[in-house]
């Protein structure tokens, strides 16, 4: 294997590309499912808590101990836009839903072209291999065809093998990610609506019936 690294151009920029890779992974699987992860339903419960109880600062304060994760953000966003008529609030909501977007989908981009590019650069070195091999058969002396032979097709598998090996994970973490992605997003408008309707309903004056059994959002 050190003597295929050695020998083989087209390797080290599939193993550039599988740590690059693994990289933005593991920093985005971090970020998905701990820092932009909350429970949605007891959250929700005690926001929708506080609005009832005309508590708009502690309902704040509650999203601000959160600030990483998107959902409260945009519930946030909301919140602070209560005082405003109903289409500056859904501005600010979907101000916020942008925002809090491209936090979710940083790099996540990256690793389908990266698994792309590993899948090509393995296919590039498959077919300078081979071309290596018949141009040995061609060429070189008959005690020297057999060794020049195994070095191209060797070329050629090792760098196959690699590219597949890169481009395999690295798609199943974009599909990963991107699903994550997508589930928190999702979470995060449908509170932010349900939370804008609720204080358009305070602004009216219907905040005592819609009080009298209030819905949680369950995730």
């Amino acid at each position: 294997m050190i003597d295929a690294l050695s020998h083989n151009i087209f390797l080290w920029p599939v193993i550039l590309s599988g740590l690059i890779a693994l990289v933005i992974s593991a920093e985005r699987f971090g970020y998905l499912l701990f820092r932009a992860t909350i429970a949605t339903g007891p959250f929700m419960a005690e926001v929708q808590r506080r609005i009832l109880s005309n508590e708009l600062d502690a309902a704040i304060r509650h999203c601000n101990a959160e600030p990483w994760a998107p959902l409260p953000r945009v519930v946030r966003a909301a919140l602070l836009a209560a005082p405003l008529p109903r289409e500056e609030m859904v501005m600010a909501v979907d101000q916020a839903l942008l925002d809090v977007t491209g936090d979710v989908q940083k790099r996540v981009g990256y690793l389908a072209t990266i698994a792309n590019v590993a899948t090509l650069l393995g296919l590039l070195g498959t077919i300078v291999g081979l071309i290596r091999s018949f141009d040995a058969v061609a060429k070189v002396s008959v005690e020297e065809k057999q060794a020049a032979l195994a070095a191209g097709i060797a070329m050629a598998m090792y760098t196959t093998a690699a590219g597949i090996a890169v481009a395999i994970p690295t798609l199943v973490a974009y599909s990963i990610l991107v699903q994550r992605g997508n589930s928190v997003l999702d979470d995060a408008e449908r509170c932010g609506l349900k939370v804008s309707m609720l204080l358009l309903a305070r602004q009216k004056g219907g905040a005592a019936e819609m009080g009298a059994a209030p819905e949680t959002v369950e995730r």
